[in-house]
């Protein structure tokens, strides 16, 4: 299973950001490929936000677009919603005590507890991800 982070999925769509055609080409792949690509209500919320933010996308999205792009990624066949499991409080306080993390950090221990907690992959090109134990990662823009 594979869980973009939500800056993977705003390059996806980002058509100014310098990572779009990778991101967007690797994007459409995997949704249509066989492997299950996992999102959350945390990923698709920071999605929305992000892409209607004109101070960090410099094309911004209305909110109707916005909506209608995260509708998109979770109708397609291979598309998962992840929900926070009973151990995910246990594994996000843990990820944080152990790494020492805070403020917008936060959001990628989120992102890391429910990889852990689901199996899944990470997939982005933050190397913050790499302070977490456990989190398997993959960065499509890698060559």
């Amino acid at each position: 299973m594979l869980f973009p982070d939500i800056n993977i999925l705003v390059y996806a769509y980002d058509s100014a950001s310098k990572d779009h055609e990778l991101c967007s080409n690797w994007l459409e792949s995997v949704l249509n490929g066989d492997e299950p690509v996992c999102f959350s209500w945390h990923t698709i919320m920071g999605l929305v936000r992000i892409l209607t933010t004109v101070k960090r996308v410099k094309n911004a999205f209305t909110a109707k677009e916005a909506m209608q792009i995260a509708d998109d990624l979770m109708s397609t066949p291979v598309s998962r919603m992840l929900s926070p499991g009973d151990q995910h409080f246990t594994l996000f306080r843990q990820l944080v005590n152990e790494t020492g993390i805070s403020g917008a950090r936060l959001s990628d221990a989120i992102i890391a507890a429910l990889a852990i907690e689901h199996g899944a992959t990470v997939v982005s090109k933050d190397r913050d991800f790499r302070a977490f134990d456990g989190v398997k990662l993959l960065n499509p823009l890698a060559s």
